[in-house]
């Protein structure tokens, strides 16, 4: 019996370790609620993490740099290449989702420098304040990369700022130039969407209609920034989604928001019934946004169904197949964008961050949206990067295997146990034991050679029947605990209580989707699949022994 513990120190990263690695070993569920509550002091340990929680190793040095030659030592400074990052961080800080932590954008210094032929965007902010700050890196994923700042932080002497008189005015940008690995990871992209489809005669898009990103949620950001654009009226979001995408377009939807929690056919009903309204009403809705399947529900809705609403009432439709990944699920066809994170299965080794999107040339809006994004995109993504994440994605179709195989054997081995007297574990969300299974399988690919089984994809969602045994098996799992997913390594989280779980009428929302508290999200890695069922037991021993406690006290 092999039970598997993090080969790592608290707060620093599974082998291999390196300065751009994205995942971390913070163990501890008490510890975990306790950052969310807003208590920082866990975090001082914290070497790696992934870096849109804030500027982490070269990006956070390069910040002190910059603020440094410029005369402002001891302050905190995010930096970015985007100068729409002035405005949009001016109006985060003020908004009243900030609670108690917001504070006045007079607060705020705006510089701009040019480094390294690279000209550089600052937000220099007194460290008392970057509660205020934290998901304005964090919901637009626009932060500099790790390597990227390593260039620029070795080039700092080169440092020349530029004035201007106003940050609703910046001075114009440079971003980074485009390299020979974006075209080829572009190409890429495009090969996988095309390969073993459904029905290749629809699925038409060339390397010209993906668009690259320095990380998956400012794929997010752009598209639905450009689809308002476009077209104004309602943002709507579909499902449970990645909670970046939930916070962002509840605070940045100038036209309205709109959340339908669940995706089956009751959803899909209430939805269907409030287009009508709003068409009747001569209301526009801008998109909707839904992911395939749902993190970390793991729940599948009706594409087709959903595809038609969009054409009869003209929205656009944007699907996030990042969980699923393109290996696995054919969905272009049925959608006008897909979208993706490569930061997780497609790039697979954990350092790196980036994203796509695909245009779909059957789209009734292609004609709209690509002259928008051919006229508006410009490159973000550090040449570094895209050759990092061109070389790891050359095995994905071997690694979706093992992930694939992985997971779906934790989360059987799981599901096996639900109905024993014993069993603290009242549900395993995975899209194979899942009532929607049907809508996920009418999108698995073609079987071919390299990967014969399309699959259900690397994350599992086990719910327990109370916090307190979600809480042993998470402190007893020997599961790297840690946000990413899609990595060389298997780790958890406790995903719903992190990010759901501080504001009583949002977890009871969400406890409504299918998202509740007492569960914990597990991203399979690429281990031998005996070692994590065997972790799997040593922590479900460990939940167990709280549950007949509690029962022999008569409090369960």
């Amino acid at each position: 019996m092999v039970v598997l513990r993090p080969q790592s120190e608290v707060g620093h990263a599974p082998p291999p370790q390196t300065a751009y690695s994205i995942v971390t070993n913070l163990p501890g569920w008490d510890t975990l609620q306790s950052v969310r509550d807003g208590d920082m002091s866990p975090m001082a340990k914290i070497v790696h993490i992934y870096p849109r929680f804030g500027p982490t190793q070269f990006a956070g040095k390069l910040g002190q740099a910059v603020a440094n030659k410029l005369g402002y030592e001891n302050k905190g400074c995010m930096v970015y290449l985007n100068p729409i990052m002035f405005p949009y961080t001016a109006g985060h800080v003020k908004n009243s989702h900030r609670d108690e932590a917001a504070i006045d954008p007079e607060n705020l210094t705006f510089k701009c420098v040019d480094v390294a032929g690279h000209r550089i965007y600052a937000v220099i902010f007194e460290p008392q304040h970057a509660k205020a700050l934290m998901l304005s890196w964090g919901n637009p994923g626009l932060g500099l990369s790790i390597r990227m700042a390593e260039h620029l932080l070795g080039n700092i002497d080169s440092l020349v700022e530029v004035p201007f008189d106003d940050y609703k005015n910046p001075p114009k940008p440079t971003f980074t130039p485009d390299g020979p690995a974006h075209q080829l990871l572009r190409e890429r992209v495009n090969k996988f969407v095309h390969r073993a489809s459904i029905n290749p005669e629809l699925v038409k898009s060339q390397p010209s209609d993906v668009y690259l990103f320095p990380s998956g949620m400012a794929g997010v950001f752009h598209t639905t920034n450009l689809v308002q654009q476009y077209r104004a009226g309602t943002n709507v979001i579909l499902g449970v989604v990645f909670h970046n995408t939930q916070h962002h377009l509840l605070e940045e939807s100038p036209n309205g928001f709109k959340h339908f929690g669940k995706v089956d056919k009751q959803g899909l009903d209430e939805m269907e019934a409030w287009l009508e309204g709003e068409t009747k009403e001569g209301r526009k809705v801008s998109f909707v946004i839904v992911e395939f399947p749902g993190n970390p529900t793991l729940e599948s809705t009706d594409l087709p169904r959903l595809k038609k609403l969009s054409e009869k009432h003209g929205f656009v439709l944007i699907v996030d197949d990042t969980i699923a990944g393109f290996a696995n699920v054919d969905v272009l066809a049925h959608a006008d964008i897909v979208l993706t994170s490569l930061t997780k299965s497609f790039n697979g080794r954990a350092d790196v961050l980036g994203g796509s999107i695909v245009l779909n040339p059957l789209s009734p809006h292609y004609s709209e949206l690509s002259s928008r994004y051919a006229e508006t995109h410009n490159n973000e993504l550090y040449a570094g990067d895209a050759e990092v994440i061109l070389a790891n994605s050359h095995d994905y179709l071997q690694r979706t295997r093992r992930l694939n195989r992985n997971a779906e054997a934790m989360a059987t081995f799981l599901h096996r146990t639900i109905g024993r007297d014993d069993s603290p574990i009242v549900r395993v969300q995975y899209p194979s034991l899942l009532a929607d299974k049907p809508n996920y399988d009418r999108f698995l690919r073609r079987s071919t050679v390299e990967l014969p089984n399309p699959g259900y994809g690397c994350l599992v969602n086990v719910e327990f029947e109370s916090v307190e045994t979600a809480r042993a098996f998470y402190d007893r799992c020997g599961f790297y605990s840690s946000p990413h997913l899609g990595g060389h390594v298997t780790i958890m989280l406790a995903y719903n209580m992190m990010m759901f779980g501080k504001k009583p009428a949002e977890k009871e929302a969400f406890r409504g989707y299918n998202a509740a508290e007492e569960s914990i999200r597990i991203s399979a890695g690429l281990e031998d699949a005996e070692d994590l069922i065997d972790t799997l037991k040593d922590a479900l021993d460990a939940a167990t022994e709280v549950k007949r406690k509690a029962t022999s006290n008569g409090t369960s």
